[in-house]
């Protein structure tokens, strides 16, 4: 009897969800569109076009403040294990403006 009622209230909840039928109604939302600003410097333009392929630039802003050999293990991490397709020339590029506008090297800058 035991079993019989274990068996049977899965049953019954499976076939009251399909008779259920689609919904008439369909909800959605407008998300707003939140563009991050990286800060000027050199380097910007190349950081936020190769960055941007792969993620969010929030990633850049939310960081702690860097020093140039986390940001080169960062960057080199992007390419060799999650193959951001960025060249040697781009990479040192990218790691000079993020060393300078969100590392150690310039701690004055906010």
């Amino acid at each position: 009897m035991k079993k019989r009622t274990l068996l049977t209230i899965p049953l019954l909840l499976i076939a009251g969800l399909a008779s259920a039928g689609p919904q008439d109604t369909v909800h959605s939302i407008a998300l707003p569109t939140i563009r991050t600003e990286l800060k000027a410097g050199e380097g910007k333009e190349k950081t936020e076009t190769l960055c941007a392929t792969c993620h969010s630039l929030d990633y850049i802003t939310m960081q702690p403040r860097l020093p140039v050999a986390q940001w080169t293990a960062t960057v080199n991490k992007m390419i060799k294990v999650m193959g951001a397709p960025i060249n040697e020339d781009d990479a040192q590029k990218i790691i000079g403006y993020l060393t300078m506008q969100y590392g150690t090297q310039n701690e004055g800058r906010r």
